[in-house]
């Protein structure tokens, strides 16, 4: 999964392309980064309907399977008050998601860990609610990862 990554230092690209841009970082706004964490079909409605289908409000607590960037989790933690923990294979992604939730102010509800969609480490009943977007087609296991 390495290759997703590219040069590895995802947030210093990012960071540099909102300066040249003229775009604070701090405080931004998750709209402002969706077209380049929300790069899924139908970008960020499809989250919003996501969210709103997933039934979740500030007392759940929501996996995000193969969260690269997180922009999902961050729209759903903004849009829901949930606390959402983003699980990806490639440390850059999570690294990035990490910082862009610190710069959008919901670093608090949101965590990213470098984790297998098939193996992870969480207590039964932890989370309220899962989802996954266009990962399933890079887990061959697809049976663990609906575990």
């Amino acid at each position: 999964m390495d290759h997703y990554a590219g040069s590895g230092d995802l947030t210093s690209a990012i960071a540099a392309a909102l300066d040249a841009a003229g775009i604070e970082r701090e405080g931004i706004a998750t709209t402002v980064l969706a077209p380049v964490d929300e790069f899924h079909i139908r970008g960020r409605t499809a989250t919003l309907e996501m969210a709103r289908a997933l039934r979740v409000d500030a007392t759940s607590r929501v996996l995000d399977i193969g969260s690269g960037l997180g922009g999902p989790a961050r729209t759903i933690a903004e849009a829901t008050g949930a606390h959402v923990t983003g699980v990806d294979p490639t440390p850059a992604f999570s690294a990035a998601a990490a910082d862009l939730s610190a710069w959008t102010g919901l670093g608090g509800k949101t965590a990213f860990l470098v984790g297998d969609a098939t193996a992870l480490d969480f207590p039964d009943a932890h989370f309220d609610a899962a989802l996954t977007v266009h990962v399933g087609m890079n887990v061959a296991d697809k049976p663990a990862m609906y575990r």
